[in-house]
């Protein structure tokens, strides 16, 4: 079994947080960091959408506006995803995978996948607040 959380509070409403997230994997995507590889939304953020994330393909599984996106994988049952919660100063902003992982999958993930993991998810979640006080101020 795999659990693995990151979270930060971001200095805007959850409303702000959403709209910066729904930009995720889209043109002109301020949140992902570039050098990290690819991270695609082609269709948008709707259930059902596929999602290009290098090497992997997986889909869109939820999308409570304001509160929750959650995306399905192959390689891991369970998934991962970003919950939004408001609290004094902001947005508790969660990012989470639960699940076990399949595949070769599971031999990468405790050597390789989830530092790289680690340090994507840390970069994105500072662009995020870099972000959300950029539109806080404007």
């Amino acid at each position: 079994m795999v659990y693995n959380m990151h979270e930060r509070v971001v200095p805007a409403s959850p409303e702000r947080v959403w709209d910066l997230l729904m930009g995720l994997g889209g043109e002109g995507d301020r949140l992902w960091p570039q050098e990290k590889g690819r991270f695609h939304l082609p269709e948008g953020v709707r259930p059902g959408a596929p999602v290009e994330h290098d090497p992997m393909r997986y889909t869109v599984g939820a999308v409570e506006p304001h509160r929750r996106i959650w995306f399905d994988t192959e390689e891991m049952t369970g998934g991962h995803g970003f919950t939004l919660r408001p609290v004094e100063g902001g947005t508790l902003v969660r990012h989470e995978i639960k699940g076990r992982t399949t595949g070769l999958f599971r031999l990468l993930w405790p050597v390789l996948i989830r530092w790289q993991h680690d340090a994507v998810l840390e970069r994105l979640l500072d662009n995020l607040e870099r972000e959300a006080r950029r539109v806080g101020a404007g």
